[in-house]
């Protein structure tokens, strides 16, 4: 898990270089949903359980709400 700390960094540092502005608001909700970002995105890159190098991501793993 991401820490709080690396989770601003990264954000921060990704807006930067994007040359986005979001509002102060919006930016602390990027951060705090930053890291079940970075989860979704490292499932993307695991091996499914034939061992097939395939992208295994289902968005309603990580959102239960969303069935």
């Amino acid at each position: 898990m991401t820490s709080p700390d690396l989770s601003k960094a990264f954000v921060e540092a990704a807006l930067a270089t994007a040359r986005i502005a979001p509002s102060p608001e919006e930016v602390e909700t990027i951060i705090g949903d930053y890291p079940k970002l970075r989860e979704i995105a490292d499932a993307l890159f695991e091996f499914g359980d034939d061992l097939e190098p395939s992208v295994t991501y289902d968005p309603l793993d990580y959102y239960p709400a969303a069935r």
